[in-house]
Formats: C-alpha cells, structure tokens, sequence
C-alpha cells in the first residue's frame, strides 16, 4: 500500500438510521457493502463522503499509523472521492472533455498533461472521439462511466461508489472494473451493491441490517451462511419468473385496490410504428409493436435504448419519418393528448419527481395531500409496491433510490396506461423487492409494455418478442422463445442472459 491511510468510524449515529456504526477501512482494500432497501448504505456514504453530518461519533485519517484528527472538509474531499446513484448530478463541465479535466486543472496539472490524460481516460471508458460531445448526451451507464473516471483521475486515497455500476452492460463493467482494479494498490474502495456477483469481487463484505453493521469478512465464505442470504434478500429467485393467475385487477373504473388489467383499447393490431424515422442521427427505426406485447429491448451503454422509449413519449420527435401511436400520428400538436395513455418510469426516476412528496407524486390527479385522506383501498395500493404509509409523506430527495424507484412505478401505474415504457426498472432494488416488481410487472394484463434492460434475466419465460440495438438500430428482432439460437449475438454486445 502506499501510504498506509487508514479510515476509522468511531460509533457514528445519524437519526433513526444508522446506530452506533463502527469499523476501519484500508487504504488498498475493497469492501462491498450491502442491505436491504432504505437500510441505510447512502446515508453511510454520504456521511463518509462529508454531504451529510453524523448526530454522534467521528471519522478519522490515519497516515502510517498516526492519527492526522478529524477530517475537515477540504482534507475529506482531497482524501475521499465520491459517485453517487445519479450520475446526472455529478456532471459539471460542459463536455466530456472538461469533465474529465476539471478535476485535473484544479490540482493544478499543467495544461499538455491535462490534455494527454483527458484522452487516456477517454479511450479506457470508451467514450474517445466524443470528447466535445456535452454528457447531457450520454446514456445513463455512459454518465457513470465518465464521472467514475473524473473522480479516479483525481487519485483519492479512497473512493465510495454507491450502485454506480448498476447502469452498465457487462461489457462496459468489465472495463470500469478493470481500472478500479488498476487503481487498487492506492486506493480504499467501496462498493454498495445488491449484487452478490459484484460483491464477491471484494477483499471484506459489510451488511447493514436495521441501522448496525456487520462485518462478515471474505464475500466467498459469507454468501455460504444461510442467515446473510436473509440479510441480503438473496434467498428470493435472482431469475425465476412468476405468473399469478390471483392477481387484483381492474378495468380503469373499478376498485383501485390492485394493479389495472387495462383500459378500453382504441388500438386494434399494431399500437406502436415508426415509419421510416431518424431521430437526429441517434436513432433508426422502422419497425412495429403489437398491442399488448411486452418487448425487451436491450443493448450496449448508448445503443439507443432509451432514446426510443423517448420517441414514443413524445419527447423527442423524428428528423425523417413518422411515429404512429394507435395509427395516430405523434407530433407536437398530438402529444399531450397521446401521452395521457402512456406511463413512463425512467431510467433515474428519483430526478423527475416534481411533487413535494411521495404521496403527491403517486396520486397527483386525485388531490390527497396527506395519509388521513388515503382510503384503505389506497393503502393496499401502496402495499403491492412494498411502500410502506409512513415513507408517503415522505420528499423523494429522503428516500433511497430503491424506494424512489418503487414509488416511481406506483405512479406510472396508477394513470393505468395502455401502453408502459421501463427505463432499467429495477435498478437499485434489493432482491426481495426487485422479484416483487418484476412479478407485479410481468402479470399487468392487457398492456403492451417495453422493457429496457441490460440484463434479459430479469424478464426471460415472460417476454413476447426482444430487440437488440447497436447503434440506434434494431440488429435483431426475434422471438423469446428463439433467444438461444442469439445467445451469442447478446453476449457480445454486452447483455447478461
């Protein structure tokens, strides 16, 4: 190790979620650290990382076994770098460029070795010839990548990255776990994950369970205890599908105490087409969807995905050619109407919410701004998400990405769309709660449903039809069913199956 700092927690209490939390941290060592749900793993980085302050307790640097006191925050930020679960708000500079050297110019870094590096860093994350391109352009996972990259060039002696590779395709994790490694011998990192597969790459796994920790030591030998399983939620099925032929429904006008089967349809065949369109370079399509098929749609970091279930929210229009919603022309004067049949969860949900709670948010269009107004019916509603009522009153920025992400679903949900549009829906979901998701998802009857992914095990034995984009196009259209006779073809291009 180089320098043999040492980051020690000393009974750190925050509210009611984090009690006395204590342990070291090396600078050289890997920890994974995992939980369930609002357990408290952002709040601890936060606290680590100097965003927040602890009620009680202190963090201390250690340099070679001398104690250099309490971290201010100008030694905490020069010693602790920091990716956080949305990469959308860590982006300063106006292109790739200047966020990659911001960080540099700042240590001061003469100008020629500024530019060297900015094209190193860029070719290693892949984004090398699109360094004036602004990251407001970037996919999700290509964001990630970019602001993991500014921040390791900054070479901090310790580096917390919270579900910050949960956006890429396994190709793109490969490389970003590939410069991690590199980056190692100098630098402490932690990874908060729900994957056990990411968190058996570490040197020491930390479970936080009802505000306390717990450090199991090596991942290899933990995950083989029945009671982490439990801890963790990965005693649920990682993959298995389940069909419910009991699931509460309605028809947009009954009891609102379940998930809608569907609305009265206008669409007869073919919900969705676009007819020889071109979105600006970015995207080429000419292609259909059926009315109530559920699609897959996968592909690399920046193939198109989500700029697809943009150009049929309206939020985008064609350059060239034309989108068809229910044999209904989509522009600028269309829109709006066409959109109140459309539910969208995006792919960073938390960053879209516009109401002052989470109550609000879910049932905006029924004015109950507080709990005494909810009927039982709404309650159950709540409960098919695993919302708990007390999180209602909530603001979206207090709760963890996985409760955001559940909380934006109730609200796609309760419009009862004809037509669904999922950005990576079970990005920072624990295991219980993505297996709870995906079965509510995958038992919607009657709604025709586009499912981006990076991984095709989430809704494999229960997709129609899968698409595979590679730059903006669909290079395979095939059957579920035949996805084997492909396996190869989607591995290659990064998807896990």
């Amino acid at each position: 190790m180089s320098s043999g700092k040492i980051l020690e927690l000393h009974g750190i209490e925050y509210g009611k979620i984090l009690k006395n939390i204590s342990f070291s941290w090396q600078q050289g060592e890997t920890l994974a650290l995992m939980g369930l749900n609002g357990s408290g793993k952002s709040t601890l980085a936060r606290l680590l990382a100097g965003l927040s302050r602890p009620d009680a307790g202190e963090i201390k640097l250690y340099r070679d076994g001398v104690c250099c006191s309490g971290l201010d925050d100008g030694e905490r930020w020069r010693e602790i770098g920091y990716v956080g679960q949305h990469p959308r708000r860590q982006t300063l500079g106006a292109t790739v460029a200047e966020e990659l050297g911001f960080g540099l110019i700042n240590l001061g870094m003469e100008y020629r070795a500024v530019v060297r590096r900015i094209s190193e860093l860029a070719e290693q994350i892949g984004l090398q010839g699109r360094e004036n391109q602004s990251p407001a352009e970037l996919s999700g996972g290509e964001r990630q990548r970019l602001v993991a990259a500014a921040i390791l060039a900054l070479k901090p002696s310790f580096l917390i990255l919270d579900e910050s590779l949960s956006m890429l395709d396994a190709l793109s994790e490969e490389r970003i776990l590939n410069i991690l490694y590199q980056a190692k011998s100098e630098t402490g990192q932690l990874w908060i994950t729900h994957g056990p597969e990411l968190a058996r790459k570490a040197d020491r796994l930390l479970v936080l369970d009802q505000g306390c920790i717990r450090d199991w030591g090596r991942p290899e030998q933990a995950f083989k205890d029945p009671e982490l399983a439990y801890l963790v939620g990965t005693t649920a099925s990682a993959c298995g599908i389940k069909r419910s032929e009991n699931m509460p429904s309605y028809d947009g006008v009954g009891a609102r105490q379940g998930i809608p089967v569907s609305k009265s349809s206008e669409c007869s065949d073919t919900v969705l087409a676009w007819q020889d369109t071109e979105f600006d370079g970015r995207l080429k399509l000419n292609n259909s969807v059926r009315a109530g098929e559920f699609l897959a749609i996968v592909g690399h970091s920046g193939s198109g995905k989500t700029t697809l279930l943009e150009s049929v929210a309206g939020l985008l229009f064609p350059t060239k050619g034309q989108v068809r919603i229910c044999g209904e022309v989509l522009d600028k004067s269309s829109s709006d109407r066409l959109r109140t049949n459309i539910g969208f969860v995006l792919q960073e949900a938390g960053e879209y919410f516009i109401e002052r709670n989470i109550l609000q948010e879910i049932f905006f269009k029924e004015q109950k701004y507080t709990l005494s107004a909810l009927s039982p019916d709404d309650l159950t509603y709540l409960e098919r998400f695993a919302l708990p009522a007390h999180l209602a009153e909530s603001s979206g920025e207090s709760l963890s990405g996985g409760e955001r992400q559940k909380a934006a679903l109730a609200a796609a949900l309760r419009t009862v769309p004809e037509i669904l549009l999922l950005d990576e829906p079970l990005l920072g979901l624990d295991v219980p709660s993505k297996e709870n998701l995906r079965n509510l998802i995958v038992n919607l009857q009657g709604i025709t449903k586009l499912y981006v992914t990076h991984d095709l095990r989430e809704v494999l034995g229960a997709v129609d039809r899968i698409w595979l984009l590679e730059q903006g196009q669909v290079i395979l259209d095939c059957s579920a069913q035949d996805w084997r006779e492909h396996e190869a073809l989607l591995r290659r291009s990064g998807v896990r199956c």
